[in-house]
């Protein structure tokens, strides 16, 4: 009897030590920082969730459908060059929905040019319907839709994982909720509600560009072309020093609205180029 009873008291007093080391005196380390805080131990240490140290909890919704209106529209406008090029000119070229675009007025002529142009641009994404009066409607695949829709949340995921470790979070979830298309963020010990917010909702979207004409200045922008830009341009703000050298300030760019290039087409990106063998291309982002 009195065996068991020393084996139950040691028992208890190894877990209480054992919680003590791992729970409880991290914690105190912490916040009285002339205790040592070894970095094995506080490896160990409990990590404290929402419930015990509070913080923000966060359900987010993916706009996917900007995944989808992005693709059309690139498209779109990539069957607008093309046909230009051919001597193609529809009456109109529009993105009616994310996932469709619609071209009306096709000479009856240049039907069949058409068709072989339209097949070409957007026949892998795209299922093409005629209409009535010259027309075309172009609808997204649904497994091109499915795919885009899935690479919007991942990578928006990912995004928020980034951002969230800017905050200094040590023990974040982030988690895909049932609906698909949700996010649950939990941030334990974050305090600054508004700034968690903040960077959280901030979007990020890399493309590259086409340079119509520049650097100069606004004005002398609209000056080449009689102070109206054609639609499909556009005049972002740009660095005036691109060589390293020389003065700095910011000056302006004609490009075109449509990116040929996005961060969506980028898939693969680790070291190990050689400088040699890389170009730079003429586009401006």
């Amino acid at each position: 009897m009195y065996k068991n009873l020393r084996w139950k008291i040691l028992t208890i007093f190894v877990v209480f030590v054992v919680f003590f080391g791992v729970g409880v005196y991290p914690l105190l380390a912490d916040h009285y920082h002339l205790l040592p805080n070894p970095a094995w131990l506080k490896a160990k240490q409990l990590k404290l969730g929402l419930d015990l140290k509070g913080g923000v909890h966060l359900v987010m919704r993916v706009n996917t459908d900007d995944a989808l209106k992005l693709t059309s529209t690139a498209t779109s406008e990539q069957l607008r060059d093309s046909l230009h090029t051919a001597s193609i000119i529809p009456a109109s070229i529009s993105v009616v929905s994310p996932a469709v675009f619609r071209v009306e007025g096709v000479p009856q002529d240049k039907d069949a040019p058409f068709r072989t142009a339209a097949d070409e641009i957007a026949g892998t994404n795209f299922d093409r319907n005629p209409l009535a009066g010259g027309a075309y409607e172009f609808k997204m695949k649904p497994i091109i839709e499915r795919d885009l829709r899935e690479q919007a949340v991942e990578q928006a995921m990912q995004t928020i994982d980034r951002r969230v470790n800017e905050l200094g979070v040590t023990e974040p979830s982030i988690a895909r909720q049932p609906q698909g298309e949700e996010i649950l963020v939990q941030m334990p010990g974050v305090t600054d509600v508004a700034r968690a917010k903040e960077i959280i909702r901030s979007t990020a979207l890399l493309e590259f560009k086409l340079v119509e004409a520049g650097p100069a200045s606004k004005d002398d922008l609209l000056k080449q072309y009689n102070g109206q830009l054609p639609g499909e341009m556009e005049i972002l703000p740009g660095p005036a020093d691109r060589g390293g050298a020389g003065d700095t300030g910011t000056v302006f760019y004609v490009v075109r609205k449509i990116a040929p290039v996005t961060g969506q087409d980028l898939r693969v990106a680790k070291p190990g180029l050689d400088e040699r063998t890389t170009s730079r291309p003429s586009t401006s982002s």
